[in-house]
């Protein structure tokens, strides 16, 4: 009874370890967010306003009415909107700070329904708010560090068409343009910046990335919004994103930057300075939700010269593929955890099977990953199941050794151990099926929420359709949860103790409840791996059933008289 006692006070222990590490890799820590006041909204364009014909240009410096002091603003041009667009992309830029207004992802695969409601829009990576600068705004400095052509400077319009625009700037003796190129076949805008002054010019170039990000929130038992957007930079060899609420809320780039940006967990707004450059990247996160992304390149400009610093970005999904087309250093931004390496090979396999499948379904893909994982591990599953089976034969025995050295609790375990070795039983190899499946989880979750692969991945129209999100009506769990009891049931036990056995009933109630708000890819997988598992378990208990005594043909030797 004591040893009895023991087991179940380590399933008690083993199951909690499991319920925590599982809260701690799943569940966000909740944060409180402050809210100090917002500043003053700064006046946007009109998203319909497009010019008639290009402005006149302002006055060339040196030409009357040019000449004044340097960091001196020539009069605002009319603000003015550009459309671009390509077969990928819809992208909109605003002459107020010649910066990114929207940028609309085309196709079916990237809309957001709005909750509570049948409309449906295009996922635009650049959503505007009150007080922040827009996307890929600039800010120029001379070497003393005082502002020449600020971040929200107003650009005039000089030509744009289909797929690029113009703007310039003009302030004192100095003149800046923007060049917008949208690539035709690539999620890429290429992005030139040049900058002309009159005298000597020995200062800093800002480029800056905005956004808006929350604090993670949701309960352990409740769902959690996605991962919020964060600001993220590579430099000096080491990645880091910010989430607003961390406890330190900037970092500064250790070395040469290679990219920053706003990360959105399957999006990602990334600018990638110009080659062999020594940018310095800085990210911030503040309380009220600001996110900041800044690039920073020197500049030198002599008298009368001019000096061009080319940028590349990369504005939408976080499909390594399509990253490594634009610059291999962004794929660096796909971050897969820990069970990266797992995590890798589950996203190729299912890729594989989405592929060459017909129906190209994500689900189906999930279902044969699983099978997949089911026939890889089959030798290790059954040699676990066999040596239950086994166990449960030796219960009996195990029980006269309790009665025997009831007084001796060592020499009851010895000998016990010494059992198991002379029947070739492993006794902790019931916990081999959960060992093998637990870091597939983990990955598996892992790469849901992270590959855009997955994101808007219809299984089955009006029921599935997102396997990146729970299921709506909740039918995976409990499906999911009953299978889990049918495989307490047939699944093979030494344990006598009936309340033993009860735990592992309340754990599978337990492990539904907690997968209510989890992807419901993740729990497509376990619900089939389960059904495997009792396919599997029904086929062992039929071979490895004694064949009925009247099938058995016995050889009797005749008595002599």
């Amino acid at each position: 009874m004591k040893d009895s006692n023991q087991r179940l006070l380590l399933t008690v222990v083993l199951c909690m370890a499991v319920a925590l590490v599982w809260s701690l890799v799943f569940q966000p820590k909740q944060q409180q967010q402050q809210r100090p006041a917002t500043p003053p909204a700064a006046p946007q364009p009109s998203p319909g306003a497009t010019p008639a014909s290009p402005p006149t240009s302002a006055p060339a410096p040196g030409a009357p009415g040019g000449g004044s002091p340097r960091g001196t603003p020539a009069p605002r041009p009319p603000a003015r909107t550009v459309s671009l667009d390509s077969d990928r992309l819809h992208v909109v830029v605003t002459s107020e700070g010649a910066a990114l207004q929207s940028v609309q992802l085309k196709g079916e695969k990237f809309q957001r329904r709005k909750r509570g409601s049948s409309e449906v829009s295009q996922v635009d990576l650049v959503e505007p708010h009150p007080g922040l600068l827009l996307p890929l705004s600039t800010s120029l400095r001379d070497g003393a560090g005082a502002e020449l052509v600020p971040a929200d400077a107003g650009y005039e319009l000089v030509r744009h068409d289909e797929r690029s625009a113009v703007f310039r700037a003009v302030a004192g003796g100095v003149t800046v343009l923007k060049t917008f190129t949208l690539d035709p076949r690539l999620y890429r805008l290429d992005y030139g910046v040049e900058v002309r002054s009159e005298t000597q010019l020995s200062g800093q170039l800002a480029l800056i990335s905005t956004g808006h990000g929350e604090a993670p929130t949701g309960g352990f038992f409740t769902g959690h919004s996605n991962t919020p957007a964060r600001p993220i930079c590579k430099a000096g060899g080491k990645l880091e994103r910010l989430a607003v609420g961390d406890k330190h809320s900037a970092w500064d780039g250790p070395g040469p930057a290679a990219f920053a940006g706003i990360d959105e967990q399957y999006f990602i707004r990334a600018v990638v300075p110009p080659p062999e450059s020594t940018a310095t990247c800085h990210v911030e996160a503040k309380p009220d939700g600001a996110l900041l992304a800044t690039l920073t390149v020197p500049v030198s400009v002599p008298p009368g010269g001019t000096a061009a610093a080319p940028f590349v970005i990369y504005a939408s999904p976080k499909d390594t593929d399509e990253l490594g087309a634009v610059a291999a250093v962004l794929k660096d931004s796909v971050d897969l955890g820990f069970w990266s390496v797992i995590a890798n090979v589950l996203l190729a396999v299912m890729k594989f099977f989405y592929r060459v499948v017909p129906l190209h379904n994500w689900g189906i893909a999930i279902i044969l990953l699983t099978v997949t994982v089911k026939v890889l591990t089959f030798p290790l599953q059954h040699k676990s199941m066999k040596s239950m089976q086994e166990m449960q034969k030796l219960q009996p025995q195990i029980e006269e050794l309790k009665k025997k050295y009831a007084g001796d609790q060592q020499r009851q375990n010895l000998e016990q151990m010494k059992l198991f070795k002379e029947h070739g039983v492993n006794p902790m190899g019931s916990c081999l099926p959960m060992i093998i499946q637990m870091p597939i989880w983990l990955a598996l979750y892992t790469t849901l929420q992270v590959s855009v692969e997955l994101y808007n991945s219809v299984f089955i129209p009006g029921w599935l359709d997102d396997l990146t999100a729970k299921d709506p009506y909740y039918v995976l769990p409990v499906a999911m949860g009953i299978t889990m009891v049918l495989t307490q049931i047939l699944t093979p036990t030494p344990m006598s103790n009936p309340q033993q056995k009860y735990m592992g009933y309340a754990m599978s109630v337990f492990f539904s409840f907690l997968m209510l708000n989890l992807p419901s890819g993740l729990t497509l997988y376990i619900f089939v791996n389960n059904v495997l598992s009792i396919l599997q378990q029904m086929w062992l208990r039929r071979n490895m059933r004694p064949p009925p005594a009247g099938s058995q043909t016995l050889a009797v030797t005749p008595r002599r008289a």
